[in-house]
């Protein structure tokens, strides 16, 4: 493998790609490839690739274009080798986790899949005829959540429950997996011992266990229960595992604040995310008053990104804001990345960021 290949993260997903794929990914330029954070391969369809609030489709010489017929067009049987090999060649093996509607490869990375969706009386079996696969880059960015992190310290031995809120592709996840290293690990700089900590693990996105190993460094106090759902889960970490902790991603239905309340009733802090713009548009969702207001989480952690900038602030239960960064953290890549040679290097891919939001 060459230089280019040995230093950026398209080199972990190369082998699963079809021939004349992989050829265009080789060709894509090493300052952009940094960028990338989704490659969609759909049948009969322009390859895409997609970036921090926009997306481009590639062209045979992996440049980047807004015009979809000068694009790498997919073919039926790319996309069904591209399954396979994301499978092991082992459909069964992975029938649950294609039931799901995605795949989580080795390094993190994870694979959305479209298809026929074939049900089993009210489930869903499994998917047939695929026809489009969206890979997810994953990126760790250790240390992201590091200047956050004292603001939702409670003690050398607590936190505070504490809720990341964004909309779409903001970085939640991203800070929130970081939070959990540190939470685990404990942090001599902020004067904090690591605490027991569980990851009910969803959509195997925080973690990403890859056969039982997790992919990302939650921290060596930190056990996962991955791919259940988080009203369940919830239940049985709290039953099995006493822990002082529970991180979980995107809250979104009554279910899931019910079993929030349930692990506070218990003795459980709980670190979150949930999609939306701000506060008070989570605290309009059904079920999700009560963890809003007082006795519910006690400090927010709001991101977004405006005129392609992304910012962060941090308040407490009544609104006051604690902490507040508009300068990406001196970061041009990962949860606070700008554009990333936009102008130079993707020439017409200037664009305004889809979650842009007022700060």
């Amino acid at each position: 493998m060459d230089k280019v290949h040995q230093n950026d993260d398209l080199s972990r997903i190369r082998n699963y790609l079809p021939d004349r794929i992989k050829r265009v990914v080789d060709r894509i330029s090493p300052e952009i490839a940094p960028c990338l954070e989704e490659l969609r391969i759909n049948s009969g369809m322009p390859l895409m690739g997609v970036f921090s609030g926009f997306d481009r489709f590639i062209a045979e010489d992996g440049s980047f274009t807004s015009q979809p017929e000068t694009a790498l067009y997919v073919d039926r049987e790319e996309v069904e080798e591209l399954f396979y090999r994301l499978c092991e060649h082992s459909v069964y093996a992975y029938q649950d986790d294609i039931a799901r509607g995605f795949l989580t490869l080795k390094g993190g990375y994870r694979a959305g899949i479209c298809g026929k969706v074939v049900y089993q009386g009210q489930s869903i079996k499994g998917l047939k005829d695929i026809s489009s696969v969206c890979i997810r880059i994953s990126r760790e960015l250790k240390g992201c959540a590091e200047e956050v992190f004292p603001f939702i310290r409670a003690g050398m031995n607590d936190i505070y429950n504490t809720m990341v809120i964004s909309p779409p592709r903001c970085g939640k996840t991203t800070i929130l997996r970081d939070i959990c290293r540190i939470i685990s690990t404990g942090s001599e700089k902020a004067d904090f011992a690591g605490l027991r900590t569980v990851i009910v693990d969803e959509r195997s996105e925080i973690a990403a266990c890859y056969r039982g190993v997790a992919q990302n460094d939650c921290g060596p106090r930190t056990d996962v229960l991955d791919g259940c759902r988080k009203s369940e889960g919830i239940e049985m970490v709290l039953r099995g595992m006493s822990p002082a902790v529970i991180v979980v991603d995107e809250l979104g239905t009554r279910q899931d604040a019910e079993s929030i309340r349930m692990a506070w009733n218990a003795g459980a802090r709980i670190v979150a995310t949930a999609h939306a713009y701000d506060i008070g548009d989570l605290r309009e969702r059904p079920g999700f008053g009560f963890l809003i207001d007082k006795g519910g989480f006690e400090r927010y952690i709001v991101l977004g990104i405006q005129n392609g900038r992304r910012w962060i602030r941090v308040t407490d239960t009544y609104g006051n804001q604690l902490y507040r960064n508009d300068q990406t953290f001196g970061m041009y890549d990962g949860v606070f990345r700008m554009h990333c040679h936009g102008h130079e290097v993707l020439g017409e891919a200037q664009s305004q960021a889809a979650c842009s939001s007022e700060a």
